[in-house]
This record gives structure tokens, C-alpha cells and sequence, in this order.
């Protein structure tokens, strides 16, 4: 399989907190569980598309910013109380670095390229992966915005 960048998939649920930290034209850094991702697939500068469920569109990209760590979340005291228990656990996480984009990619766009129109409708895990012609019609629609 061509793996060449990660898709990170944000739950609007989460919004709240995540707004905070994918703020448009801003940097930041935040922490994922991989799944069931293969932990050593996982490098350093892997390019990475955020991407907003439930008709967000594409909130932002970036890059990772570590190769997979087992650890807790760190920032996991920023988070509901309801799941602080889950973020303290111990999982395979990966630290990316996120540049939110100037405004969101709608999620129409992307149902309009036949490359990447059923990422979006796919209820997979959070992190999966991206094949590199899947990549570039993102950042396609990203640059043409």
C-alpha cells in the first residue's frame, strides 16, 4: 500500500477543545493515538491532513512532529473530565504539528474529486493513512482556495 502521509480525523463532539489549538493561520502541536496503525511506520515529518467530520472540511495540515511514543496524552488535564481517564492511559501516540488553515476546506470540495470524495463519509479511525495521489488532491484543493 502506498502510505505516504496520515489523515487525522476530528470528531466535532471535541470541537470545543480542539478549536484551541487549530486556529486559523496559527501553529500548534497536540498528540494522537495511532490505533491500530503500525507504530513503526510512524516517522518524523510525515505529512498530515486534519480533517473536520460531520461537514467541517479540512481544518488543517501540517506534519508529524515525533515518530510514535507510548505515553499519556500530555495535555490530558485540558480535556473533559469524562475522558481525562482515557488520555492519561498509555497508547501509542503521535505528536503532530498542525497549521490551521486561513478557513476550512469545505467538505463539498471534496466530494467533487473523485480521489478523495469518500474519505470523508468512511467512519474509520481517527488516524489512517493517506496514499500519496489522495494527499495531493488535498493539498490541491487547499492551494487553489
Amino acid at each position: 500500500m502506498d502510505k505516504y502521509a496520515l489523515l487525522v480525523r476530528m470528531n466535532p463532539k471535541h470541537w470545543p477543545i480542539w478549536e484551541r489549538y487549530i486556529q486559523p493561520n496559527k501553529e500548534s502541536h497536540a498528540w494522537f493515538k495511532i490505533g491500530r496503525r503500525i507504530h513503526d511506520e510512524i516517522q518524523a515529518g510525515l505529512p498530515v491532513v486534519i480533517l473536520g467530520t460531520n461537514n467541517m472540511g479540512v481544518l488543517a495540515v501540517g506534519e508529524t512532529a515525533t515518530c510514535t511514543v507510548f505515553c499519556s496524552d500530555p495535555g490530558w488535564e485540558e480535556v473533559a473530565p469524562e475522558r481525562q481517564a482515557e488520555c492519561k492511559e498509555a497508547r501509542n501516540r503521535v505528536q503532530i504539528l498542525m497549521h490551521g488553515l486561513s478557513s476550512p476546506i469545505p467538505i463539498v470540495k471534496i466530494q467533487f474529486n473523485s480521489t478523495i470524495a469518500s474519505l470523508p463519509k468512511i467512519a474509520r479511525e481517527t488516524v489512517t493513512w493517506l496514499k500519496s495521489d489522495e494527499y495531493n488532491a488535498f493539498m490541491t484543493l487547499i492551494h487553489d482556495q
